[in-house]
């Protein structure tokens, strides 16, 4: 049931279509980014990936990104994501930078804000990385805008007010019931 539900999450976000009749179980709520396309979207050994970027970028030289990954099945503690966010250094930046700016929790669901930049990339690109991590009770929720641009106090702000809209819902549970 849960990777028909990521199957019909990739549908809607495709199709513009509201979430708002008929969620069962639990659910992430995100919406499709004005001015976005999917790009690429792939459910496969338990974990759903949509891509979706600006109309008028391409996979190949995209500078703009959001990507949902839900990973069905799987809850990954919030230490150990922000370590991996903060403290663990990836082998393909020259530089990198992870900090942890927001964490609590959204309709009773464990979430993180991180902020990440690597200089140097194997597609020699900067990368700066805004990532929302949701600890569902079924599944583990990523969103994630990324940037191959100069990237600005206000696309920060922008983008974290879109990021804080991001919800996990789910019908079995008073009080946190889908709309």
């Amino acid at each position: 049931m849960r990777r028909l539900l990521g199957a019909v999450f990739a549908l809607f976000v495709a199709s513009g279509v509201s979430f708002a009749s008929g969620l069962k179980d639990e659910n992430l709520l995100v919406g499709m980014p004005e001015g976005y396309k999917v790009a690429f979207s792939q459910n496969k050994n338990g974990l759903l990936v949509s891509e979706m970027i600006p109309r008028g970028q391409s996979l190949k030289t995209w500078k703009d990104m959001v990507t949902v990954q839900i990973h069905f099945s799987r809850r990954v503690p919030m230490k150990v994501l922000e370590t991996q966010y903060t403290k663990v250094k990836s082998p393909i930046c020259k530089q990198q930078d992870g900090r942890l700016l927001k964490k609590g929790r959204e309709n009773g669901y464990e979430f993180g804000l991180f902020l990440t930049s690597c200089t140097t990339t194997p597609a020699s690109k900067s990368e700066t990385v805004l990532t929302k991590a949701l600890l569902g009770n079924d599944s583990t929720y990523f969103v994630i805008k990324s940037w191959r641009s100069k990237v600005g106090k206000a696309d920060i702000a922008k983008w974290s007010g879109y990021l804080s809209r991001v919800k996990v819902c789910d019908s079995r549970i008073e009080g946190r019931a889908c709309p």
